[in-house]
């Protein structure tokens, strides 16, 4: 036997010590004094590999017997990790009786998860991994041709200070609400941001944009709160035949035709795929004419990775690429059950919406899924789930995970460069579908950055939309908040702001939105 199996049969002895100190918890007595403690464990076996690399991701079943006078049940009871308790030392602290199962006194179970081994070598015979592909190894990101624009970077960005939106709008709420982001300019010149509040009702509304103030080490006290300048309430689409739906997803605005664009998303949902896409025209007089609401087309499959919201394309791309389509639905990732969705960031270009069709025309431009998945760090290992549950290759090297999302993005065109951002949030550690929910032990907020001459070819059917790869991936640490729901892009005046949820909270159960905002250096 490998000093690697021995020490890790250890580690599951060690794993078994956690059953009598839940037992303790739960005033059992001394095994000495009393004929049987409720809660009490042997050790029976394990399967594991002989010997694994640096970071590498293992399978491994533990086997106990109920020794103790109570069942374990899966909600209840897990084996947990000692010495020190609840360490993380390989990729997790914790694994679980299977859902809805239920071990009773005497019985033998196996339980079988995945691990992590450590990122340093180990006395348990953890050999070291294989070097990386340095950036001289690795290949090459094709330079740019000339007189091609530069595609955009984090680092071609700077923070330059955020703001409160109001807690509440006519009984809205911020907390729980996923909130896109649209901007008009006023006949002043002043410009406006429109958001939307749908928890526990939906609610349009706009703020005015006050001065900008920097978060610095998470003290927010300082941010001035937006003034609401109109509201314009609650919107609903529906036609006999395709369906009712309200806003709940990113949006666009269309000054011209005073048109506001937004799409619908069900995070539950399974069954026949329902509409997802409407269009509210805000007249000047206060009033509002809603229009559709459309399908994706079944040809199209797929449908969950276009719901996620709809943003304006240039007008210079949109002529050279996508047949004068200026719109573009997204943001693909996982959203719902088990229904296909495309596995990383999505993108599809739209004519505008005819009023008397059922179904939008969309055009590829990115999407995984049929023949490809989207690429990520390896900073994370697939406890238990049997969808999308690739084990990563490396610490550099991973696979888009059931907890990865894409649920805001915005195309960016200015003089000094461009691209399409997909605002992205990754799982992170272990990952594991527990109890009837996804959940991971961290996540990473990034910025995936394409180009838009790579989106172009897509949609020309000069490659495949999986084929499309991020041409940058950062890791980016927003002052407040993490998962980014809206965006908008201020091609006047450089700026980029995003909408964070659960970005702060006064003391209060629940939190509440922030915008922050980003200008082109």
């Amino acid at each position: 036997m490998s000093r690697y199996r021995t020490l890790v049969t250890l580690v599951a002895v060690a794993l078994a010590g956690a059953c009598c100190c839940l037992a303790q918890a739960l005033g059992g007595t001394d095994a000495a004094s009393a004929p049987k403690p409720d809660y009490d464990a042997a050790f029976v076996g394990m399967t594991a590999p002989e010997k694994v690399i640096t970071d590498q991701v293992f399978a491994v079943k533990i086997t106990m017997r109920n020794t103790g006078a109570e069942p374990w049940w899966c909600e209840a009871v897990r084996l947990r990790s000692v010495q020190p308790p609840n360490n993380e030392n390989w990729g997790t602290s914790f694994i679980l009786v299977r859902q809805g199962h239920t071990v009773q006194p005497g019985a033998e179970y196996t339980f079988a998860s995945h691990l992590k081994a450590p990122s340093q070598p180990k006395v348990i015979q953890v050999d070291p991994r294989p070097a990386e592909p340095t950036a001289a190894t690795a290949p090459a990101v094709p330079a740019a041709e000339p007189g091609r624009k530069k595609v955009l970077t984090f680092d071609d960005f700077e923070y330059v200070g955020s703001f409160k939106p109001p807690k509440t709008v006519q009984g809205a709420r911020g907390a729980f609400s996923e909130s896109g982001l649209a901007l008009r300019e006023m006949p002043d010149g002043t410009r406006r941001l429109l958001m939307n509040y749908t928890h526990p009702a939906q609610v349009l509304f706009e703020v005015e944009i006050p001065p900008l103030v920097k978060v610095e080490n998470g003290r927010h006290a300082g941010l001035k709160v937006a003034r609401v300048g109109k509201v314009w309430g609650a919107i609903r689409a529906s036609k006999a035949g395709r369906g009712d739906i309200g806003p709940n997803g990113g949006f666009a605005w269309d000054e011209g035709k005073r048109m506001l664009y937004w799409t619908c998303y069900h995070g539950y949902k399974t069954g026949a795929a329902p509409p997802v896409l409407g269009a509210s025209k805000l007249e000047d007089d206060g009033r509002m004419t809603h229009f559709g609401p459309w399908y994706i087309p079944k040809s199209v499959g797929y449908y969950k990775s276009y719901w996620g919201g709809v943003i304006r394309l240039p007008k210079a791309f949109a002529d050279k690429y996508t047949g004068g389509r200026t719109l573009a639905l997204g943001f693909g990732g996982y959203y719902s059950i088990c229904a296909p969705a495309s596995r990383g960031p999505a993108l599809g270009a739209i004519a505008e919406p005819d009023p008397q069709k059922d179904t939008v025309d969309i055009v590829e431009m990115l999407f995984y899924g049929k023949g490809g998945v989207a690429p990520r760090d390896g900073n994370y290992l697939n406890a238990n789930c049997g969808f999308w549950a690739e084990q990563p290759d490396s610490p550099a090297k991973g696979y888009w995970t059931y907890d990865d999302w894409a649920r805001a993005g915005v195309f960016v065109d200015s003089p000094s460069g461009h691209g399409y951002i997909a605002f992205v949030r990754l799982g992170t550690g272990r990952i594991g579908y527990d109890f009837g929910s996804i959940g991971s032990a961290g996540h990473s907020q990034q910025w995936y950055i394409y180009d838009p001459e790579d989106l172009g070819r897509a949609a020309k059917g000069q490659k495949k939309p999986w084929q499309v790869l991020p041409r940058s991936m950062t890791e980016v640490r927003y002052p407040l908040g993490g998962l980014v729901t809206g965006s908008c892009y201020d091609e006047q005046q450089k700026l980029l702001y995003l909408c964070t949820m659960w970005a702060y909270s006064d003391g209060e159960r629940e939190s509440y939105p922030c915008v922050h905002v980003y200008r082109i250096k």
